[in-house]
Parts: structure tokens; C-alpha cells; sequence
């Protein structure tokens, strides 16, 4: 060691008393948010109650409910393949997994998943639902007083072959082809039905049924559950027009329910209402007015409503409806097939060649064709008719002169004359903007705006279920086992209701503290209506940092600044930051 003139040590000499330490540094990010609400859903043990280990063998190092609920933080943050969730868990701190160390989080690979989900779906998770629901209902008081259902579909690309036959009563739901609301046809696949409160569009209901399943079989099953869910049948059913048959709506009044629906363009009843209003006979009445969301320039949203004496002929009211902004999509979309429908049927009568029509009938076959693949029947009317044109040919072959003879051939031309049917485009414009809902609620209870009012939710219900394949993504499934995928979707079922609560508890939270928004956009830039994607985003890359001796004692812990939009968070949903270092 060097020392000056002085006697001092020199600096740069001295001993470094880091020298042999080490730094561990690892993801922290949203997962105790996550771990708050599991935990608030006592959701751990729930699992362990109903996806219990089997009583023959040796237990697993990491338990089935522990997998799953593991399963179901990664679905919301990560979205990982089976075979990325322990590198994912890796990078994390093990304690927020309930893990002791990271040899565990080595466990968590495909296999362990896998026979994880082979284990919820042989166990009951009608019963799990149901008692997850009720446990959620109770900790966050969750309004059940109305409900609404739709269903969507989830895209498989597997064979999926040899699977169980129908007559099976325990079976995995069929993977087949069916109506693909993802417009993949070509494509086998499973329907999901979601039912929703409308307090914060939680989820109270959740069922994997077969890809051939029709939405107007799930209505009876899904109420008759809810009812059991909610201990009465005092609650408001919204659904779409699938839900208008006469055995679900009596099944509906006759155990005492109400329910609200969209009457079918196919009864019998739009058009009779339809022909009245062609012919002036209706008066509407103003019953919302809304600014337009476009602009101060933009005319305002205007709903008229209108309630006849009859009822339909199940004996319910029927409520009419007319929108100005449905009044303006209806218009577009007319003057859209118009246009389409003439430029293909001109298209018709440039065919040449070995592609022209050889006969009259042929070609009106394809015009009729064309006028109803795009819905123009009732506006325009094709007639067409055949001419003869002259062709002059060279007689021999070879190069033309001046002594060059030729033979003149009648040719066949077929025309397509396009005729627009105005007074009929008139009529139809007089319609524009009517819809109409069938409800079994009386008129006291339940006038014309509380009615529109309420099926006016059903977006929320239908951002759901965008949620759960886009910010979620659902799709891709990597299974091969029709048992492994139920399993796996009831996994999406759970991630999509705490996605629901941790938007819920924070819009909830703004509101107690009128607070107007959050920087939660880019440049801070403020939202009015965080959603949980955006709420956990803003935890994405905050770690915890420590300090180790060469034995693995930990010498100092460190973590990174919560940076202050992620504090309020905290703040408004309830969550310790002690996770967090606070």
C-alpha cells in the first residue's frame, strides 16, 4: 500500500469494501396488484378447496391451485406460452409468487401447467365459478340488480381430432365448426358465453359451450345460474335479439324474472311497424339528447321513442326506437351496397371472351346473384337484353392488304340495364334509425328511456369480450388437449374479473376523491377512464435491486422510485406499497 509524503493512504489503493458483493436485480412490477386482489378473493384458497391434489401420490412441489394462480398473473401481464412462464417468473421477485426461491419458479414449466389444467377440468369449476362470484360480490358489494349476457368465440387452428361424442355427459366442450364471430370459417372453434353486472362490467357468469352452439341455447342455462348466484330473481336480463324466442322469454317470466331484448328484423311484428311508419302514421317522442362526442360542430344525439297499444304476439310490449346516429349509419350503408351492387353488375357486362354469358337466363342469374349478396334487391332492378354486333374477320390468313376479303359474323352482346327503384329507396329511407326492445317489464316500472338506457350497457359487455382476445389474448391456444383448453380459458374467465375489479376500484377510488383524470397516456397526456391495461402498465419495469455477500446474504435492498402516477394508483385501489419499498 502507498502512502504520501503526509502519510495518507493513497485512494486509489485502498481496499474496495463491495469488492465481493454481488447485485440481484429483479422484476417487480404489477404483480402485487395482482397478489392484492387475488388475495382480497381469497382466491388461493378457493382453488385449494376446489381443485384439490389427488389423494394417491406424492403432492407436487407446487401445488395445482398454486399453479393456477400463477396462471392467472401471467394471463394479465405476460400473456406467455406455457413454455415461457418459468423464464418469465425468473425475471420476477419469487416472493409475490408465494415461491420460496427460484428453484421453484424452474418447476412452473409446461408440464406442470398442463396437468394443472387436466386437474380444474376433471375437478367442478361450475362450483368454483360460483364460488369465486360469490366471494366477489360480497368483498367489492357488486350491484346484481341488472345483468347482461352475450357470447363471443375463440379461434382454434388445431384438428382437434377425436374428440368424445356428443352423447358423453362428461366431456370436454366439442372444438368444431360453427358461426366464427372472428370471421375464420375456415377455422374449428368453441363458444364462449360471458355474463356481466352492469356495476363496473364484472364478470357473474362464464361457460365454454361446443362451436356449434347456437346464442339462443345458452339463455336458459346462463339465467337459471345467475338466479342461483344472486338468491333471487329480481334482477334485469339484457340480451340480443337471440334471446327473443317464446321458450326463453317464458322461461324467463315464468320463474318470475324480467328481462330486456332486441326484437328480430325477421318477426312478423317489424314489418307491420315498418309499413306504418312509411305511411306517417307514427308520432315519436324526444326522450335523449345527448352532445356529440365529435365536436361542438357535430348535430346532437337524439333517441325519439315510440310504444304501441299491441304487444307482440308472445304478449310483451314492445318499445320502438329511433336514432339519429343509427339514421346516419343506415343511410351510408345504403348508398354503399347501391354503389357496390351497380359497379359489379357493370362489371357483368365487360366479360369478353370465353368469360361472356352464352344466354339471357345465364346472366340474369348473375345479376340476381349480385343484388343479393349485397342486400339491393329492394332498391334496384336489372333487366337484361341481348343485341347483335358485327365482326369482320379475314377469310384466309396472313398479313392484311388491299386484296384482302373478309366475312362479316353476328355476335350476341348481352346488356345489363341497371333501373333505380326511387320511391322504394324513399320508403326504406323513412325507416331509417328504428330498432326495437321487447321487454315482460311493466310500463310503471320501466318507461321507454330506462329501457334504452339500460340496453345501452351492452357495449361494456362487448368490450369485455374484446378485452379477453386482444389485451388478453386468448388466441393463439398451443393445446392439443380439448380438456387442457377448458381448463385454460376458465384461467381467462378469472384473469378477465380481476381485470374487471382492479378498472372498477380505481374509477371507483377517482370518484370519492373527485379526481377528474390520471396521466396515465404517453406525455402524460390525461385519462378520464383508466382501464386495468393502463393501470398495470404503469408498474412495468419498477424493480427491487439487492445487495449479496458471496454466501447469498442479502447485505442491502434497494427499489426503483415509484414514480408518482403509480403512487396514486396505489393509493386509489387500496394496495400497500410496501412491495414497492415504501
Amino acid at each position: 500500500m502507498k502512502t504520501d509524503n503526509m502519510g495518507m493512504t493513497d485512494p486509489e489503493e485502498a481496499p474496495n469494501p463491495y469488492s465481493d458483493l454481488s447485485m440481484q436485480a429483479l422484476e417487480v412490477g404489477p404483480i402485487p396488484v395482482i397478489r392484492a386482489f387475488i388475495d382480497r378473493l381469497e382466491l388461493d384458497d378457493l382453488l385449494v378447496q376446489h381443485v384439490p391434489e389427488k389423494a394417491l401420490g406424492r403432492p407436487p412441489m407446487i401445488s395445482h391451485a398454486h399453479a393456477l394462480s400463477l396462471m392467472v398473473a401471467n394471463v394479465l401481464v405476460s400473456r406467455e406460452p406455457l413454455y415461457g412462464v418459468p423464464e418469465w417468473i425468473e425475471k420476477h421477485v419469487p416472493e409475490h409468487f408465494r415461491l420460496n426461491s427460484m428453484q421453484q419458479a424452474s418447476l412452473m414449466n409446461d408440464d406442470r401447467i398442463g396437468r394443472a389444467l387436466d386437474r380444474l377440468y376433471e375437478s367442478d369449476p361450475a362450483s368454483l365459478m360460483t364460488a369465486v362470484v360469490l366471494k366477489t360480490v360480497k368483498e367489492f358489494n357488486i350491484d346484481l340488480s341488472r345483468i347482461h349476457n352475450d357470447t363471443t368465440t375463440v379461434t382454434l387452428s388445431g384438428a382437434y381430432e377425436g374428440q368424445k361424442n356428443k352423447e358423453e355427459l362428461k366431456r370436454p366442450p366439442l372444438i368444431t365448426f360453427g358461426y366464427n364471430k372472428d370471421h375464420r370459417p375456415d377455422l374449428k372453434q368453441l363458444v364462449l358465453s360471458l355474463t356481466i353486472s352492469s356495476d363496473g362490467a364484472v364478470p357473474v357468469h362464464f361457460k365454454t359451450y361446443d362451436g356449434n352452439t347456437t346464442d339462443d341455447k345458452t339463455y336458459i342455462e346462463t339465467w337459471d345460474s345467475v338466479r342461483e348466484i344472486a338468491g333471487t330473481s329480481a334482477f334485469l336480463f339484457v340480451a340480443d335479439s337471440k334471446l327473443c324466442t317464446r321458450e326463453n322469454m317464458g322461461h324467463i317470466t315464468g320463474h318470475g324474472g324480467t328481462f330486456v331484448t332486441v326484437l328480430p328484423r325477421s318477426r312478423q311484428e317489424d314489418d307491420v311497424f315498418r309499413k306504418r311508419c312509411q305511411e306517417g302514421r307514427i308520432t315519436w317522442d324526444e326522450i335523449r339528447r345527448d352532445v356529440n362526442p365529435r365536436g361542438k360542430t357535430k348535430p346532437d344525439l337524439v333517441y325519439e321513442a315510440h310504444e304501441p297499444n299491441e304487444l307482440t304476439s308472445d304478449g310483451y310490449r314492445i318499445i320502438w326506437f329511433r336514432s339519429s346516429v343509427k339514421r346516419a349509419l343506415d343511410e351510408k350503408r345504403r348508398a354503399k351496397r347501391l354503389s357496390r351492387a351497380r359497379m359489379r353488375i357493370e362489371n357483368l357486362g365487360e366479360r369478353t371472351g370465353a368469360h361472356r354469358f352464352r344466354t339471357i337466363e345465364k346472366a340474369q342469374m348473375a345479376a340476381d346473384k349480385v343484388l343479393q349478396e349485397e342486400g339491393a334487391q329492394p332498391w334496384l332492378r336489372v333487366g337484361v337484353r341481348e343485341i347483335t354486333t358485327d365482326e369482320f374477320k379475314q377469310k384466309k390468313p396472313g398479313r392484311p392488304g388491299k386484296d384482302t376479303s373478309y366475312r362479316k359474323n353476328k355476335i350476341p352482346v348481352i346488356l345489363f340495364e341497371i333501373e333505380e327503384l326511387s320511391d322504394a329507396i324513399i320508403a326504406d329511407a323513412l325507416c331509417d334509425g328504428l330498432f326495437a326492445m321487447v321487454t315482460n317489464e311493466k310500463k310503471d316500472a320501466m318507461g321507454p328511456p330506462a329501457i334504452l338506457d339500460a340496453y345501452k350497457y351492452q357495449p361494456y359487455l362487448e368490450k369485455r369480450n374484446e378485452q379477453l382476445k386482444t389485451v388478453l389474448s386468448v388466441a393463439p391456444i398451443y393445446l392439443k388437449k380439448p380438456e387442457r383448453v377448458a381448463g385454460l380459458l376458465f384461467v381467462y374467465f378469472l384473469a378477465v374479473l380481476i381485470f374487471a375489479l382492479i378498472e372498477r376500484e380505481a374509477r371507483l377510488g377517482m370518484k370519492e376523491r373527485d379526481i377528474e383524470s390520471i396521466p396515465l397516456y404517453p406525455e402524460n397526456r390525461a385519462c378520464k377512464a383508466p382501464t386495468s391495461d393502463g393501470i398495470l402498465s404503469a408498474f412495468v419495469g419498477l424493480r427491487r435491486s439487492q445487495l449479496l455477500d458471496p454466501n447469498g446474504v442479502i447485505v442491502k435492498t434497494f427499489h426503483d422510485p415509484l414514480p408518482e402516477v403509480a403512487s396514486q394508483l396505489l393509493e386509489l385501489l387500496g394496495v400497500s406499497r410496501r412491495a414497492y419499498g415504501g
